[in-house]
């Protein structure tokens, strides 16, 4: 139930740090649901309908996140005629649910999506909402700020109607009390391992079991179309040695941030806000602070004693550095005319009256000619070498258009001609990892007709162009490459069948009576106990820990059984005792915490239930 509860609650108790998070990730809920143009509709709940194109991209998001969890899968495995039934359930389930909230006259504030999106680091610039960086990350997504707005406003509606639900959860003390019996549940086992290494190291394979194995697994061997290409590089980098680059542009360059740094200061400041009064009874706290600061007392002290700013007072009032902008105009006028360690006269704004100090002034230090001038040469011949730039893309067009080799236009140019590896039209490592090239490469020109292509764009690493010099088609590894593969392969295959069998000849002695340490002594294996042992016992082996805690416990004990591990391994382990849970004997902390997760658990469970019965009430359309 805890383990359900894990898992099914993650989109619901913390929905609205995921609602922050996903516009980065994945296609937003306002996608998935508005009506696209460019398809036609797929599934339609009470007359609103989710195009084709939306089920298209839930599914590839559920694809990808199956990919995350599954490691290593191949994606092939993962088919869309099988993937797309669960994920159009799941849409009509949430626009069902979406509708519903509606009807109910549930509704989200922009205020409060406001908020939120102030708080989204993304979003953020020196700490505060950056309208430029906010729009800039939605556009990358595909958004526009209304089509994010409503986003944001779906989500939070899909949240506020779930938590209608789930926050009305609870359980009876008798569900607390087998609650508690399951999982505060202890057990004791013994095992032994039998390892698979040594019988691999051992089993022998002659050829023609290789043979017919791999006559009757050919496929496996199937290898996918490839080409190696020959190319030159074109960058910034190979034009810094033809161009200059003389001392007067180095000094003009570094007079001018001199001069720059020189009018940089930065000013850190302090202040104590007095918040205005009814009664003016904040003038008179405004002169007392004043008194206090003309006699020398501590403005951090006074700060951390009267400030109303809550933010600043336990820092001493410190706001760090100033950046323009980030005040009140009157504010900020008063900062820039004060000397460090200077306090200001009391100054107005809409929060209040401040008293601002310049707690620090601090200038850039001179920048050191000779230290500077390698690095201000190199950006300047970065510079004219990326004005050079088009040109000499231009000119490596002409040369490499028709030419029989690569060689002659890298020689005229000064470039030189490299070979990528094979790879396939899913790309490879180094060049072969920029889509343009691929494109380029599996072109008809390029890939048949032995034509140069035309330049490929490879941003900041310059451009390229290609020939194909090696074409390998769809083929077969041949045996002689395969043979080390299917060796092993048949090696733990035939060691797997061996400790099958150990194991369960082993199996049937404990089970006849003798004790797993006896049994390891006599045949040279290993060991081990584990004694009151929990079911989320971090401290043990989880695959074994989770086999124990798998057996029935109303089972007679002792209780024995086989589990196969991950890397081959066998163990062969006897559950000895088991030990129920005391709700009585837990303590106070823990089981107002096991009794808040069983009953959010019961609710979501009651909240998929509920989305279930709302789109059964619902009139609901799918295109075949």
């Amino acid at each position: 139930m805890l383990q359900d509860f894990r898992e099914g609650m993650k989109g619901i108790a913390f929905f609205i740090v995921i609602l922050i998070i996903v516009p980065f990730a994945f296609v937003g809920i306002d996608s998935i649901f508005s009506n696209s143009p460019a398809s036609d509709a797929e599934l339609e709940v009470d007359g609103h309908s989710i195009s084709r194109l939306v089920v298209d991209r839930a599914l590839s998001i559920h694809k990808q996140r199956l990919l995350q969890q599954l490691g290593d899968i191949d994606p092939a495995l993962l088919d869309d005629a099988a993937l797309r039934g669960p994920v159009r359930q799941r849409l009509m389930k949430e626009k069902a649910a979406e509708l519903a909230a509606e009807s109910a006259q549930m509704g989200v504030s922009p205020v409060t999506i406001a908020s939120l999106l102030q708080t989204v680091e993304a979003y953020q610039s020196s700490g505060k909402f950056d309208s430029g960086k906010y729009q800039f990350a939605i556009r990358q997504m595909g958004y526009t700020p209304r089509e994010h707005h409503a986003y944001m406003n779906n989500g939070l509606l899909l949240s506020q109607f779930a938590s209608g639900v789930t926050d009305t959860g609870f359980v009876t003390d008798a569900d607390l009390e087998l609650t508690a019996k399951i999982f505060e549940q202890r057990r004791n086992y013994y095992y032994l391992t039998l390892p698979i290494a040594p019988l691999v190291a051992t089993a022998t394979v002659n050829s023609d079991e290789i043979k017919a194995y791999y006559a009757a697994h050919r496929e496996e061997f199937a290898t996918a179309e490839s080409v190696e290409v020959e190319y030159i590089q074109l960058s910034i980098d190979d034009l810094l040695t033809q161009v200059d680059v003389d001392a007067e542009m180095v000094r003009e360059l570094f007079d001018a941030r001199q001069a720059a740094r020189q009018a940089t200061v930065r000013r850190r400041v302090a202040h104590i806000l007095i918040e205005a009064a009814a009664d003016d009874s904040h003038v008179a706290e405004v002169e007392v602070l004043q008194e206090k600061l003309s006699r020398g007392d501590d403005f951090a002290a006074l700060a951390r004693e009267y400030s109303d700013d809550l933010g600043s007072s336990e820092q001493g009032g410190d706001l760090g550095f100033f950046d323009a902008g980030a005040f009140p105009e009157a504010f900020e006028l008063a900062l820039l005319d004060l000397a460090e360690g200077e306090v200001s006269a009391p100054v107005v704004t809409d929060s209040g009256i401040h008293l601002i100090r310049l707690s620090e002034l601090e200038s850039s230090e001179p920048l050191v000619f000779d230290a500077e001038k390698v690095a201000i040469e190199l950006e300047l011949q970065r510079q004219l070498a990326a004005e050079l730039l088009p040109e000499k893309i231009e000119q490596l067009r002409e040369l490499s258009y028709n030419a029989e080799t690569l060689a002659e236009p890298a020689e005229l140019m000064g470039l030189r001609v490299s070979t990528t590896a094979a790879f396939t039209r899913s790309g490879g490592t180094g060049l072969a990892a920029y889509p343009g090239v691929l494109s380029a490469a599996y072109t008809d020109d390029v890939l048949n007709n032995g034509y140069t292509s035309d330049i490929v764009e490879l941003g900041e690493a310059g451009v390229a162009v290609l020939k194909v010099s090696k074409h390998n088609p769809v083929g077969y590894r041949s045996i002689e490459a395969a043979t080390p593969g299917i060796t092993l392969q048949l090696q733990r295959a035939a060691a797997q069948l061996s400790l099958t069998a150990r194991a369960g000849a082993l199996q049937a002695k404990i089970a006849a009576g003798n004790s797993v340490e006896s049994i390891a002594n006599a045949e040279g294996l290993t060991w081990q106990v584990s004694l009151d042992t929990t079911r989320f016992d971090s401290r043990v082996d989880a695959a074994i820990r989770d086999h124990v805690f798998s057996l029935p416990a109303s089972s007679a004990l002792p209780l024995v059984s086989t589990v196969g591990l991950a890397n081959g391994d066998y163990v062969v382990l006897a559950l000895t005792a088991l030990e129920s849970g005391e709700l009585a004997s837990i303590p106070e902390a823990r089981r107002d915490n096991l009794a808040r997760s069983a009953s959010r658990t019961l609710a979501q469970r009651e909240y998929q239930s509920y989305e279930s019965l709302i789109l059964a009430e619902a009139t609901v359309k799918m295109d075949k």
